[in-house]
């Protein structure tokens, strides 16, 4: 006669976390051994006590997912069984995955575009008419319990995910979306810009701006308003308040720019997104750039979605991003907008010899820390400093008097010849390319937008275009009323209004997302760059988007250091490291505007948050050592 089979007790707790819990006796049985080890394989945060397994709820439904099906209940002899409010959470559970693993191979019954225009209208949706490729994709999510939207900035985004909204709302339900700031505006306009006045069940109600105290945003949530926008720094300041609101209230939950959480549990936005995934009727996630690092930054948005279903697993064990998802995301390209292509160039600037010395030696200390033994399993102290040399390096490519300021605060030695002659040198050979470039375009009656990774060198920029009148935009420059000349908004407004305002300087990581710049400008000037393909494409996107004429031409304009072959460029590698990300992108969104981006990066290619991973110092060491790879004449 068989054992009967062990019992594996589910709770689901009040602080909204799972328990796992087998008899005293069961210690030494085959099913702890097994539950321990796909907690240890999947590398979850967890606590064990005793007979029991404390974790993340989400985490729960994954453990659950992995090893519910009967024969493997039957293989490993024991029987999951849920008490109490568990029991209706993994009912709930099982549906979402049977339902969703159907969404992903194959669509329901689509409405058609006259469908939803018939109904959109019937909710006073009439101010602003759908495009038919915003059509597409709302009628697409409208078949998902959850949806990514990974179309390109000028696409529409906003504009779809609104129209959603008015479409899947109940009675009483939160409709809450986590934005940056810069793109506040862009939904806080949406609802003027598409609802009528009178549109029937509050439809033209403005959304809440969700700050300041605990007390204030539990009083705007617990008023008659329905609508609410909040930003990333500010949901993770007040977690608790919301993990409750969104356990306890019926919220279609929206994150924009949702690349954001890619380094899940890893950091404070992407526990608290994945923690309180569960709870919300249903979620969104929109971004132009899902994967901006490797196909890794998926996981944690995928796990969000969709959590307990193992998708981010799926990711991690290297399966496609592509083949995992199906049909489970839509995405509007360039080509489909209609826009004229981008014309790049890229120019690569010989160092001055101070620079190019001081470059020297900074590469070779680099080299002489890491090269013989860099590895994936480095420290995090020592990738750390793996990120500063990096940082320095890219520094030095482009404003080597910065680099030498850093470098004596950091009690670095560089001989006292060196140092004049980069102080005698002054601006570097690319900086000066890119100032006479800017008063090039000046004489043509031409703005531009010039884009560097460094506050420093932003100033350098300003002070030297004086007479261009240039406004600059980077991390210390406050969001405010475009009234406020010295805000963000402000100094936007003067760059497209002031006739003698010809240059903005801008970082990407603060400038590179919600502003537009397509109607008064049409060359972009990047001085440097750094690894984060996010930040490039997100600000070429700037003046490269929906509303610019059939035949206007867009220029982005690429500046490289360049350096003899044995000591090689930081500008190369990123270059290189670039084209690796792009293509990873454009695999999964079959995207043929990314393809021509990447094929401009490999030809050209022969002649702060700055994300550097493991694998981009890697490459840079391969560049500095002269081992780096040609590009494939296949991939040209």
């Amino acid at each position: 006669m068989s054992e009967a089979p062990i019992p594996v007790g589910i709770f689901y707790n009040d602080d909204r976390s799972g328990t796992l819990r087998i008899p005293d006796g069961a210690l030494e049985t085959a099913i702890w051994t097994r539950l321990k080890l796909a907690i240890r394989t999947r590398k979850l945060e967890h606590r064990i006590k005793d007979h029991e397994i404390y974790l993340s709820w989400s985490d729960a439904l994954g453990v659950v997912r992995e090893l519910g099906s009967r024969e493997t209940q039957k293989n490993l002899n024991f029987r999951f069984r849920p008490e109490g409010v568990a029991a209706e959470k993994l009912r709930v559970f099982a549906f979402q995955v049977r339902n969703t693993q159907v969404q992903r191979l194959k669509l329901g019954e689509i409405l058609s575009p006259e469908d939803i225009k018939n109904q959109l209208f019937t909710a006073g949706f009439t101010k602003r008419e759908l495009k038919d490729f915003q059509l597409r994709d709302l009628s697409h999510l409208l078949k998902l319990s959850n949806g990514a939207n990974f179309s390109v900035p000028g696409a529409g985004k906003t504009t779809v995910t609104f129209a959603l909204h008015m479409l899947t709302r109940s009675v009483g339900q939160h409709f809450i979306v986590v934005a940056p700031k810069a793109a506040f505006q862009s939904w806080i306009e949406i609802v003027e810009e598409c609802m009528e006045k009178s549109a029937p069940s509050k439809g033209s109600e403005p959304f809440t701006l969700l700050t300041g105290s605990k007390t204030e945003i539990s009083e705007s949530l617990s008023s008659a308003a329905t609508r609410f926008i909040i930003s990333y720094d500010m949901a993770i300041r007040r977690e608790e308040l919301l993990a409750t609101h969104f356990a306890t209230r019926r919220t279609h939950l929206v994150l924009d720019e949702s690349h954001r959480m890619k380094a899940g549990w890893h950091s404070m936005r992407g526990a608290f997104f994945l923690r309180i995934a569960p709870d919300p009727v249903r979620r969104d996630i929109l971004t132009g750039t899902p994967m901006p690092q490797a196909a890794s930054d998926m996981e944690s948005q995928l796990d969000f979605l969709w959590p307990g279903h193992g998708y981010g697993m799926e990711i991690s064990l290297g399966n496609s991003p592509r083949d995992v998802l199906g049909n489970l995301y839509v995405r509007t390209t360039k080509k489909e907008l209609g826009l004229p292509t981008i014309e790049r160039h890229f120019y690569d600037i010989d160092m001055e010899p101070g620079q190019l010395a001081l470059y020297s030696i900074v590469r070779n200390e680099f080299l002489r820390e890491y090269a013989r033994s860099y590895s994936d399993k480095f420290s995090e102290a020592r990738i750390l400093r793996a990120r500063r040399s990096v940082i320095r390096l890219l520094q030095l490519s482009v404003n080597p008097v910065l680099a030498l300021r850093s470098m004596s605060n950091d009690e670095m030695t560089v001989d006292s010849a060196i140092v004049d002659r980069v102080l005698e040198e002054g601006h570097s050979s690319k900086i000066q390319a890119v100032i006479d470039h800017a008063f090039e375009l000046r004489r043509k009656e031409q703005k531009c937008v010039i884009w560097t990774i460094f506050t420093d060198t932003i100033q350098t920029l300003v002070s030297s275009l004086a007479e261009l009148n240039p406004v600059f935009i980077h991390g210390g420059v406050y969001s405010g009323e475009p009234e406020d000349i010295e805000s963000r908004e402000g100094r936007i407004k003067r760059f497209h209004e002031d006739p003698d305002c010809f240059v903005l300087v801008a970082n990407p990581a603060t400038a590179g997302e919600g502003i537009n710049l397509h109607t008064v400008c049409h060359n972009a000037i990047y001085a440097d760059r750094s690894y984060v393909s996010t930040h490039y494409l997100q600000s070429i996107d700037r003046i490269h988007r929906l509303g610019l004429a059939p035949d206007q031409q867009t220029h982005i304009h690429i500046y490289r250091s360049k350096a003899p072959p044995v000591i090689g460029s930081i500008d190369m590698s990123v270059s290189r490291r670039l084209v690796e990300k792009i293509r990873n992108m454009q695999v999964l969104l079959n995207d043929p505007d990314l393809h021509e981006l990447a094929l401009d990066e490999e030809e050209a290619t022969d002649a702060l948050d700055y994300d550097v991973e493991m694998r981009d110092i890697m490459d840079l060491i391969s560049e500095l050592e002269g081992t780096a790879a040609e590009v494939p004449p296949e991939n040209l």
